[in-house]
């Protein structure tokens, strides 16, 4: 007999890189807590974007294969202020031949990231499939100084 098992985010990491090819996911620089915003010296100069990728697991019950699932993903701050970035879809994860019955099955995202934080804080990733609750990762944001003096 099968433990009872809940669709669910498996993981979700922060990386300076990933994707996913055959069924896997190839990661680079993952798992990081914090990052930098660089600040131009100069009064008035533009902050660039920071650039990362968020890579994330679902596992998907058996039963929920087949069928829409929805998934969100987004970066706040702290404090629950309205999402920077938030990014919701749809999957549909189906049942390969070979799938034991009863088994859940594993759907791997990374998605590239391009986003402007308004300050040096704290920040979260959220993920979250229907059903579960989000996975919440904490992350900093600090700034660095960049240009001539």
């Amino acid at each position: 007999m099968l433990d009872s098992f809940q669709t669910k985010v498996e993981y979700a990491m922060l990386c300076d890189s990933a994707q996913v090819c055959g069924g896997k996911l190839y990661v680079l620089g993952g798992g990081w807590d914090s990052t930098v915003r660089l600040v131009p010296r100069e009064q008035g100069g533009v902050v660039p974007p920071s650039q990362f990728t968020i890579a994330a697991a679902f596992l998907v019950d058996w039963n929920d294969t087949n069928r829409p699932l929805q998934v969100r993903i987004a970066v706040e701050e702290l404090d629950e202020a309205p999402p920077l970035l938030e990014m919701r879809a749809q999957i549909v994860v189906g049942r390969p031949p070979q799938a034991p019955p009863g088994n859940p099955l594993r759907h791997l995202l990374a998605l590239p990231i391009v986003v402007a934080f308004p300050r040096a804080a704290m920040f979260v990733l959220r993920a979250g499939i229907e059903g579960s609750p989000d996975t919440v990762i904490r992350f900093q944001v600090v700034d660095m100084a960049v240009g001539a003096p």
